[in-house]
């Protein structure tokens, strides 16, 4: 039966007779042409006749104009997407949004090009991923990914697809090519790695374009090879978390990185110590943990920011051994005034030695830990 089936195809694509009758069979029954044109396909082949052309032979037939022998050499070439000026074809794209430019780019190279001349830019994209998913948002367009038992599930904006791709190797068909998108420009990059996932360390080619990142993972060791690519100076703001508590090593190597050195504003999740601290005068602002590892000397940690010439203003934690009184410890340390009775903030103002200038402290009870907010006053 097969054989048979086989052979009336290869009868149908030799004969250009044959092929109009397939068509004006469909014509005739009034059927949806797109329905129609995926009917022939499938019984000639994909590569036997183009859609322009059947559809116009088909149209022909729908008219009521049966004839199989018009001549179509003296037909005006059909015009194209592609013959449309250049002027007007920017005009379009420049219309489009972030996401509709990058799904346009992968129709051809001609408007591969098109939207390859604007700069392709995305106020967030967010991207979260652990052993059995990756989500991502790109500005406000949603994408995820789900492992299943046979594959995965692929849903997007407007569509869900299942595939028996893994997860990951169907997300990066889409995330790879978008990442590579010449002249693409973030203003806010968030990136969470929950599990070990090394097929996402090369996802950002170097130097990667972005104003400010959140990276979260596991360890800290998963966020270097982000962290490594982002382009420093035009990186002005970093974020970093890890699950696991970091080693010295790796805030060391944290604090060597250029993205490091070159940014403006910094929030960690990092116990840092006085020495650590000294890294930070580069800064407008930050927000870190002190270690609890070891004693703070907090007379010192006020002496080191009132160096800081930019500084504008910084927020420190400390947890105090988990002393609920700790606010009290702070303030104590720093011979700031402690009302009587229970006490929820303790300000304090420090003028900086040999100058006009204050570091005004509002120090803040959070039960087990207490933080310390810091403004330069100029």
């Amino acid at each position: 039966m097969t054989e048979t089936i086989n052979e009336s195809s290869e009868v149908i694509k030799n004969s250009d007779r044959a092929m109009k009758t397939v068509i004006l069979y469909e014509a005739l029954q009034k059927k949806p042409i797109f329905g129609s044109y995926r009917r022939f396909c499938k019984l000639v082949g994909n590569d036997t006749i183009d859609y322009p052309d059947f559809e116009f032979w088909y149209y022909r037939f729908y008219r009521g104009k049966t004839g199989f022998d018009y001549d179509r050499n003296a037909d005006p070439v059909p015009k194209t997407l592609m013959d449309m000026p250049v002027s007007l074809m920017f005009k379009i794209t420049d219309n489009l949004d972030t996401v509709e430019k990058t799904k346009l780019r992968t129709v051809n190279k001609s408007l591969k090009d098109v939207v390859d001349s604007h700069a392709l830019g995305f106020q967030k994209i967010n991207i979260i991923g652990s052993d059995d998913y990756l989500n991502w948002e790109l500005n406000d367009k949603k994408f995820s990914c789900y492992k299943k038992e046979n594959g995965c599930v692929f849903s997007t904006p407007t569509k869900r697809i299942k595939s028996y791709k893994g997860f990951i190797k169907k997300s990066l068909e889409y995330l790879t090519p978008l990442f590579k998108t010449p002249k693409i420009q973030v203003n806010h990059l968030s990136l969470t790695v929950l599990d070990q996932m090394p097929a996402l360390d090369d996802l950002l080619p170097a130097p990667f374009h972005v104003k400010s990142v959140k990276l979260y993972a596991f360890n800290m060791n998963q966020v270097f090879p982000f962290l490594s690519a982002l382009n420093p100076g035009e990186l002005e703001s970093i974020n970093l978390e890890a699950i696991e508590a970091l080693s010295r090593d790796q805030i060391s190597r944290i604090l060597e990185t250029e993205q490091f050195k070159q940014a403006k504003h910094v929030q960690w999740k990092i116990g840092l110590n006085e020495n650590d601290l000294l890294k930070f005068s580069h800064l407008e602002s930050f927000k870190c943990d002190l270690t609890y590892l070891e004693p703070v000397d907090f007379q010192r940690v006020r002496e080191i920011i009132s160096t800081f010439e930019v500084l504008e203003s910084c927020e420190l934690i400390f947890y105090g051994d988990f002393d609920r009184f700790c606010i009290r410890i702070v303030a104590r340390a720093l011979e700031a005034e402690i009302p009587f009775g229970p006490l929820k903030t303790i300000k304090h103002l420090y003028q900086i030695p040999e100058s006009n200038e204050y570091l005004e402290f509002e120090i803040v009870d959070d039960e087990y830990y207490c933080t310390m907010k810091i403004r330069k006053i100029r």
